[in-house]
């Protein structure tokens, strides 16, 4: 099996259709949440779109001269997927300087091998993959060949870089792995792919493997490396995995989907969950994949948790943890505002990833 015979849409300019979704409407009087309202999915887009239009200003303001915004290619990845998320492309729209100047910087850092490096920051293959992930996204909507070549280059350093047991690590060499970065590089490789750029094969049924070696039978979850406890963040991660690899029917999904629903959606990086964007990242696409019961008991939670929560300036704060530690996301709130916005932005389906 390939990634390019897998049956996903390609087409991004599709907002959903008119129906009735559950919401979490908001009393006016003091904030709180009315959990039995209802309201249209046209309604609960209007507010998305009007939250995430807010937060795409703020990271205008935040953005430097020559297009980064912190010098992380992770984090500025982050910073160029919202506005993708969004509609907004190179050469359109109020944004198209703001994208271009991104995705010129983005470029500016790609070695010959391949690999985009970061001027600060760690994660080396986080910020790799996030880069790609951003020009695999981009090329999709503006087919420069500039970022066609930059694409195709990325994506060959990926697929050499595996390790023999399936999955990725911190540094571009096939050596140790873990899932947290393995996930990343697989969100990479799908999106290469829904740009019609081919990934192998035997790429493709490494990681599969990889993935399932991650799981821990006993509780349904899975877990940072083969033998570790398990994580919400990590179960969250190895679901979405296997979806975007094409495995949507693994019968390790249901028990881990089960796992997830027993965690507590809360604006708190404590507890069970200690990377909360990180988790809400992978865990609102992998509810979406899965559809049904899985995704209307969790996205209205999420999304009124995340409209509750924004500062009057557009931005998201880090509600603690590592995630708000500026030497590893770097200064300002772009981190928690950009992943803000793309856990809303899976409503607006611009991202081909965001859709089933």
């Amino acid at each position: 099996m390939t990634l390019n015979h897998l049956p996903f849409r390609l087409s991004a300019w599709i907002l959903p259709a008119l129906t009735v979704l559950p919401a979490i409407a908001q009393d006016e009087g003091n904030g709180s949440a009315a959990p039995s309202a209802t309201m249209t999915e046209i309604e609960v887009v209007q507010r998305v779109m009007a939250a995430t239009d807010r937060a795409l200003e703020y990271l205008v303001l935040k953005q430097q001269p020559d297009g980064r915004w912190v010098g992380n290619n992770g984090v500025d990845g982050i910073a160029l997927l919202a506005f993708l998320g969004r509609g907004h492309v190179p050469g359109r729209g109020p944004y198209r300087d703001v994208v271009e100047r991104a995705k010129r910087h983005i470029l500016s850092t790609q070695r010959e091998d391949g690999y985009f490096v970061s001027a600060m920051g760690s994660g080396r293959m986080y910020g790799h993959a996030l880069a790609t992930l951003a020009i695999a996204e981009t090329y999709g909507m503006d087919p420069d060949p500039r970022v066609e070549q930059a694409l195709r280059k990325a994506i060959d350093l990926i697929v050499a870089v595996q390790s023999p047991n399936g999955g990725w690590r911190y540094e571009p060499t096939p050596g140790d792995h873990d899932l947290s970065v393995t996930v990343m590089q697989i969100v990479a490789l799908r999106a290469a792919n829904n740009a019609e750029i081919p990934v192998p094969e035997e790429t493709i049924n490494k990681a599969i493997e990889y993935v399932r070696a991650c799981n821990k039978p006993d509780s349904g979850a899975f877990c940072y490396q083969p033998g570790n406890n398990p994580t919400p963040q990590m179960t969250a991660a190895g679901i979405l995995s296997l979806q975007l690899l094409g495995a949507y029917k693994d019968p390790l999904i249901p028990p881990a989907l089960t796992y997830l629903s027993n965690i507590p959606i809360q604006w708190s990086a404590g507890g069970p969950v200690s990377y909360f964007y990180y988790f809400h990242y992978y865990a609102i696409q992998a509810q979406y994949q899965a559809g049904g019961d899985h995704w209307n008991n969790w996205h209205p939670q999420v999304r009124e948790l995340l409209l509750e929560h924004q500062n009057p300036d557009g931005s998201w704060n880090a509600p603690g943890g590592n995630e708000g530690n500026p030497d590893t996301v770097g200064p300002n709130n772009i981190y928690p505002t950009a992943m803000g916005c793309l856990v809303l932005e899976i409503y607006l389906h611009f991202l081909p990833a965001y859709q089933r």
